[in-house]
C-alpha cells in the first residue's frame, strides 16, 4: 500500500504525491481542462472525486483526477496531466499508480479512461497505459471538427426531401408528438438507448436542433448544443431505420449546417460512434475532405 505522501527522485529533483483537499487543490487548476476545474473546489464535500497532485519544490507539476461512479464499484479517470518539463521521468506513472491505489482502497474494482487520438501527448499516454497494464484501447468514436469549409461539399446542395417529409425546429415539438415517440418506443423499441432525444434537451441549441416528420409522425432528429460563441456541437442524430437506407438523414444534416453558417457560427464538432457504420462511412467518404480534423476517441479499462 502506498503511503499518503510518496517521494521519488526525478533527475536529482524530488517530487511529492499528495491526496488533494480544498485548500491545496486550487493551485493545480492549470493542470487540467477548464470543465474539471470546478471539481477541485469541492473535494471535501464530494467524496466521489479523487485528486492526486504531484509537486516539486512546492510547485505543482502533475495532476490526476478520477470520479467514482454511483455504483461505487467503478470509476472514470477524468484527467491525467504532467507539466512538459517533467514528462518521461516517471511522474505520470506514479500519479496513475497512486490513483489506482486510492480507488481500490475505496472499494472500486474497475477504472475506465477515455481519450482522443491526434494529440502530441497521445503516444506517451498510450505507452503509460500499456506500462501500467491497462487493457488494449478500443475505438469508440470518430471526433470530427470543421469550419465553413463544409459548405463547399458537393452533397450540401445535392439532397432534397420528398413532400411527405417535413423538417421542423425541435423546440416546436408538440406534447402529442413527444408522447407518440415515447409510446412507440415502449411498444416496440425503435430508437437505440443512447439516441433517445429527450436525454439531450437540456441547454439545447434552438438555432439548428431539428426534427424530421414523415406524414405527420416524428421519425428523426438532430440535436445540437452551443460549446462557445462560435462553436456548435452536433450531439445526437437519428433517423428511423427504414428511412436510413433512403438517406433521409442527409437533408436533415444539410439543413442544420446551413442554419448554423447563415447565423455566422463557423465551427462545428460532432462524434460518430464506430458502431454506426453507415454514418461513419459517410463521414470518411463524403465529409473528410472538408474537415479540419477527424480524430478517434478510444476507451480502455483496468481491473483493480
Amino acid at each position: 500500500m502506498l503511503e499518503n505522501v510518496a517521494t521519488s527522485l526525478v533527475k536529482w529533483q524530488m517530487y511529492t504525491l499528495n491526496l488533494l483537499i480544498n485548500s491545496t487543490a486550487t493551485q493545480y487548476e492549470k493542470l487540467t481542462f477548464p470543465i474539471f476545474r470546478s471539481l477541485l473546489h469541492n473535494l471535501e464535500l464530494n467524496p466521489s472525486i479523487i485528486a492526486i497532485g504531484a509537486s516539486c519544490l512546492g510547485q505543482p507539476i502533475g495532476l490526476a483526477i478520477a470520479q467514482i461512479h454511483p455504483d461505487s464499484n467503478s470509476a472514470e479517470i477524468l484527467s491525467l496531466f504532467v507539466a512538459s518539463s517533467y514528462r518521461c521521468r516517471g511522474v505520470g506513472t506514479a500519479l496513475l499508480t497512486r490513483l489506482e491505489s486510492e480507488l481500490s482502497q475505496r472499494g472500486c474494482r474497475k477504472a475506465e479512461l477515455v481519450y482522443t487520438t491526434g494529440k502530441p501527448t497521445t503516444p506517451a499516454l498510450e505507452h503509460l497505459l500499456h506500462k501500467c497494464h491497462w487493457a488494449l484501447p478500443q475505438p469508440r468514436m470518430l471526433v470530427c471538427k470543421t469550419t465553413e469549409k463544409m459548405m463547399d461539399a458537393p452533397w450540401m446542395n445535392r439532397y432534397s426531401l420528398p413532400p411527405t417529409f417535413t423538417i421542423f425546429p425541435w423546440t416546436d415539438l408538440t406534447e402529442n408528438e413527444r408522447l407518440s415517440i415515447q409510446k412507440r418506443q415502449a411498444e416496440k423499441p425503435w430508437i437505440p438507448q443512447d439516441l433517445i432525444p429527450f436525454q439531450y434537451e437540456e441547454n439545447l441549441e434552438s438555432l439548428n436542433s431539428l426534427g424530421l416528420l414523415y406524414k405527420g409522425e416524428v421519425v428523426g432528429w438532430i440535436l445540437t448544443h452551443r460549446i462557445d460563441s462560435n462553436t456548435i456541437r452536433y450531439t445526437c442524430s437519428f433517423v428511423q431505420q427504414e428511412f436510413q437506407r433512403m438517406g433521409r438523414m442527409i437533408p436533415l444534416l444539410v439543413e442544420a449546417i446551413k442554419r448554423q453558417y447563415q447565423a455566422k457560427i463557423f465551427n462545428a464538432i460532432w462524434a460518430v460512434s464506430v458502431n454506426r457504420t453507415a454514418m461513419g462511412d459517410f463521414v470518411k467518404r463524403r465529409m473528410a475532405n472538408y474537415m479540419e480534423s477527424i480524430e478517434e476517441s478510444r476507451g480502455t479499462f483496468k481491473l483493480l
